[in-house]
């Protein structure tokens, strides 16, 4: 087996830099991943956990086969066998992503070494930063889609440039392979993925891929695009379009006047106030819900009559969402680019990612509600996900949260735990690229206007490496491409979240010394001349 890998990387000189050369960053990543897992040792189960677990737990406890269409496809089904596991399949998913996070880094680490002249100088501070990023550490240690989305992003994007780099016809073909297969598990995990579509097709065009692709390539990636279609919930994509474009909503305007009448007096603070809208994503002081709540579940929010009945109809209440966020929109398209912008300038800020996650009371602290209530409903003989996910008997009983919630911490305030959160508040306020408008909560919303936001000198550094990209545009410029269309529309129709913003900085990292190598590039040519 030895002599084999040896011949390999003999012919394939350049894999074997990138992994040498990824070592260091291998060692660090491993020491924090093992740090974490000491004091944590199951991934976390958030508010999202039990739709991805469901089909898992389904399927190998009652033998029931169903895809959720919110949840579908890949990171459900690759529950499935880390649930067959022995033991609690939480504490092998903490592991399992954990290592898959540190290979992420490979491929931004080949990245660097096929575009980069000094390629030396970069490869270890972009894998370094790639694998101590606090965001891109906690969403390996979560039941969420996020690290196969992370991580089929970066081998997407190193399959690219090892694709298009490559200038014979025959190679070039196999060499699609390696950028098709993690596009296709990256669009097929999350819906928010098909964002990438557009920047891939501009790409495709620009480098006249037809004459290298054949139509067994092309029917692979039509056949891909029609079945990313079919991944996503129509119903949540209604809700999120209308939170995202509350403020618009037309009152005055005939159509649904009835639900527009009701509406008036909860939504009219919003239309006037429409600077500060990123600011109210959650519940305010006196417990008033926000639209994303108000809008999710109207009966559960003391909502007026016709808007409380819209949690019983679910297909009028997607139709009348869709309904007034097209009718806000069309009356007013700038002011919708304009709450994008108000979500996504934010979200840039690693500092929008709160490092209490590492602390080790914030995971007892979360479940301790949704624990109490699977226990709840074991008692009055319903299925629950949780006892499965923790390796209890799926009929419970479960054990007193009290006895539980020292497994979930087995060893608090260790020097582990001080190190993880003090390295993460540390990088949190060192990284922002933007800085935001700081004034008093009762100032006029003009004054909290996005408009007001300024970049850090990190932050103008990032948009002139993001400009110089384009230098080497069948490789990088392209995925800047990628990624701000990405951007544009996730925000859109999202909200204010780093965790979305996240895999855009999967493309950022390495392009953040790109000024410098084109720097250095010129003034050894400008020598030699």
């Amino acid at each position: 087996m030895s002599a084999r890998l040896r011949i390999f990387f003999q012919q394939h000189p350049l894999l074997r830099q990138t992994l040498v050369w990824s070592v260091p960053a291998i060692i660090i990543g491993a020491l924090l991943r093992l740090m974490l897992l000491s004091y944590s040792p199951y991934a976390y189960w958030g508010s999202d956990s039990k739709s991805y677990f469901s089909f898992a737990h389904m399927l190998l406890g009652e033998g029931y086969v169903s895809l959720d269409e919110k949840r579908r496809y890949l990171y459900p089904i690759f529950m499935v066998p880390v649930a067959a596991l022995p033991g609690a399949p939480l504490k092998w998913l903490a592991w399992l992503q954990h290592a898959l996070g540190l290979c992420s880094m490979l491929p931004l680490a080949y990245v660097v070494r096929k575009t980069m002249s000094f390629w030396k100088w970069w490869i270890i501070p972009v894998t370094a930063l790639y694998v101590t990023i606090p965001i891109f550490l906690w969403y390996e240690h979560e039941l969420l889609g996020e690290v196969l989305f992370f991580s089929a992003l970066a081998w997407t994007f190193a399959g690219w440039v090892a694709w298009v780099s490559e200038k014979n016809i025959t190679p070039s073909r196999r060499l699609f392979w390696w950028f098709f297969i993690p596009l296709a598990v990256f669009l097929l995990t999350k819906p928010s993925g098909r964002f990438v579509v557009p920047g891939i097709v501009c790409g495709l065009a620009a480098i006249r891929a037809w004459r290298v692709l054949d139509w067994r390539r092309w029917t692979a990636l039509a056949v891909l695009a029609a079945v990313a279609l079919t991944v996503g919930s129509k119903k949540q994509a209604a809700w999120l379009l209308y939170v995202a474009s509350f403020p618009l909503t037309q009152l005055d305007s005939p159509k649904h006047a009835d639900y527009k009448s009701e509406l008036r007096s909860y939504a009219e603070p919003y239309i006037r106030d429409i600077d500060a809208y990123y600011l109210h994503d959650k519940r305010d002081k006196d417990g008033n819900a926000s639209p994303f709540d108000f809008l999710d579940s109207p009966s559960e929010e003391k909502a007026p009559p016709l808007w409380s009945a819209l949690d019983k109809d679910p297909a009028k209440k997607r139709a009348l969402y869709m309904d007034l966020a097209i009718e806000g929109i069309k009356a007013r398209p700038l002011s919708f680019a304009y709450l994008g912008a108000q979500r996504l300038i934010p979200s840039a800020n690693f500092s929008t990612f709160d490092e209490e996650h590492f602390s080790s009371n914030y995971y007892p602290k979360k479940l301790e509600g949704l624990y109490e209530e699977a226990s709840k409903l074991l008692a009055a003989g319903k299925k629950t996900s949780i006892p499965m996910a923790y390796g209890f008997p799926k009929n419970g009983p479960l054990p007193p949260y009290a006895d539980f919630q020292k497994r979930l911490a087995p060893s608090p305030d260790c020097w582990a735990e001080r190190s993880l959160t003090a390295w993460a508040h540390r990088f949190d306020t060192m990284s922002n690229v933007v800085s935001l408008p700081r004034v008093p909560k009762d100032a006029p919303p003009l004054d909290k206007a996005i408009t007001r936001a300024r970049p850090t000198l990190l932050g103008c550094w990032l948009m002139a490496s993001i400009t110089l990209a384009f230098v080497r545009w069948r490789t990088l410029g392209v995925w800047m491409v990628v990624a701000l269309g990405y951007l544009a529309g996730v925000f859109l129709v999202s909200l204010l979240s780093g965790r979305y913003f996240a895999p855009a900085w999967i493309i950022f990292l390495p392009i953040l010394f790109l000024p410098i190598d084109l720097a250095l590039s010129a003034l050894v040519r400008h020598r030699k001349t």
